[in-house]
């Protein structure tokens, strides 16, 4: 039984481990953690715009939103039925495409 017990410490342990830097992970990128609860009002830039993340419903959160990454550290939640929303997405993709094609 203790030859049983001594792989599954050391599997819980590595477990562990790997659950907490995943957790500082995201701490030092200063993303926040959970879901959005509700949407940010007005437009914003695309210029301060940095990146988005896509949050849905099938993460277990309540809200479908698309979360825009700012240079000030801001993450406001967005709607993605709006069109400027959307509209933002598509160009942040654009933005990314040239970048890789000129290090291509």
């Amino acid at each position: 039984m203790a030859q049983i017990r001594a792989p599954v410490i050391v599997l819980l342990v590595l477990l562990a481990v790997g659950l907490f830097a995943a957790e500082v992970s995201a701490a030092k990128q200063g993303f926040p953690r959970g879901c959005c609860t509700s949407y940010s009002q007005g437009r914003m830039d695309i210029r301060l715009i940095l990146g988005f993340s896509i949050q849905t419903v099938k993460d277990g959160c309540n809200i479908d939103a698309i979360i825009f990454h700012t240079g000030r550290g801001r993450f406001p939640c967005m709607d993605p039925t709006k069109g400027w929303v959307m509209k933002a997405v598509h160009k942040l993709r654009e933005r990314a495409e040239r970048l890789n094609k000129k290090r291509s």
